[in-house]
């Protein structure tokens, strides 16, 4: 019996070895890209070093994983980790903690297999997901999940599954909820099961077109004590890099920067140093959108 368990184990291992894949994690800017990983067990994760000088370090794995801290720069370009357990898996730059940190997120494999996932602009200029599967076993519910930010994501919908299926099926929903406040969403299914067990998509990203043009969403702290490290996020319309300029309250440029960015929300950090105390502006400039902000040094 115990021989038949382990031949079954090791059969099942091997065959979710065959049909693993590698996704990329970009390692830039002080954010991992993207934040939120979702991957099936025997999936590999690479790490890949696009600027900067980083770590991946693993801050929480669940039982039986394995841990890992990867130096991820110039002159080590790529960090490979094999999942072999499901569960949640958190990790961070070292250097940059806790704001530059990422999330994988790992389910077994399940007898469900899904052609593709679509979020297009509706007639109404709402977000439409579409998705087809191949075949289904045992499916229950497509679970929407929505996110603004890429990381945390809440439920928003649940659409009946086929149950059993060997042919394709096609679904859809029309998100009426987005607001005009945030330019990007990020949508995933979770694939649920009639034992409760599910499986989680890729996640895709939307672009609101309703909403307000704003390239900086959020500066913190402000007021920033030295040595400062001041924390953004910031939207981008297509793949380039932010200027960053810091003037004195005499006009005197003091520091400037560049910030790499992807299509979405994105993540900066620039370091302010020990600069003097007082009031400073800082211009941002990227496809020829500029917008200026302040900020206390203390």
């Amino acid at each position: 019996m115990k021989k038949h368990l382990l031949t079954c184990t090791v059969a099942c291992f091997s065959l979710l070895l065959a049909n693993a894949e590698t996704k990329i994690v970009e390692v830039k800017n002080f954010q991992f890209k993207p934040a939120v990983t979702n991957a099936v067990v025997g999936d590999v994760i690479q790490f890949v070093w696009k600027s900067g000088g980083h770590t991946a370090t693993s801050t929480s794995v669940p039982a039986g994983a394995a841990t890992w801290d990867a130096i991820v720069d110039e002159g080590h370009q790529v960090f490979e980790y094999t999942l072999t357990t499901t569960g949640t898996y958190e990790y961070w730059c070292t250097p940059h903690k806790p704001d530059m940190a990422g999330t994988l997120i790992v389910t077994g494999a399940m007898p469900v297999v899904l052609a593709y996932l679509n979020v297009n602009t509706s007639a109404s200029k709402k977000a439409l997901l579409s998705w087809k599967t191949i075949s289904e076993q045992n499916t229950a519910s497509f679970i929407i999940k929505r996110s603004t930010d890429g990381n945390n994501f809440t439920e928003i919908a649940r659409i009946n599954a086929a149950g059993n299926s060997n042919i394709e099926k096609s679904y859809s929903y029309t998100d009426n909820t987005i607001s005009n406040s945030s330019k990007y969403y990020y949508y995933m299914l979770q694939i649920a099961d009639k034992d409760d067990r599910f499986t989680l998509s890729d996640i895709k990203l939307f672009r609101n077109y309703s909403a307000v043009p704003k390239l900086i969403t959020s500066l913190s702290p402000n007021p920033i004590s030295k040595p400062g490290h001041l924390q953004l996020q910031f939207n981008a319309d297509k793949t380039g890099t932010m200027q960053v300029k810091l003037f004195d309250s005499n006009g005197k440029l003091t520091k400037q920067t560049e910030m790499s960015a992807d299509i979405g929300l994105n993540n900066g950090h620039f370091h302010l140093g020990n600069i003097p105390a007082g009031v400073y502006t800082i211009v941002f400039t990227m496809d020829g959108i500029k917008e200026t902000k302040s900020i206390v040094v203390q």
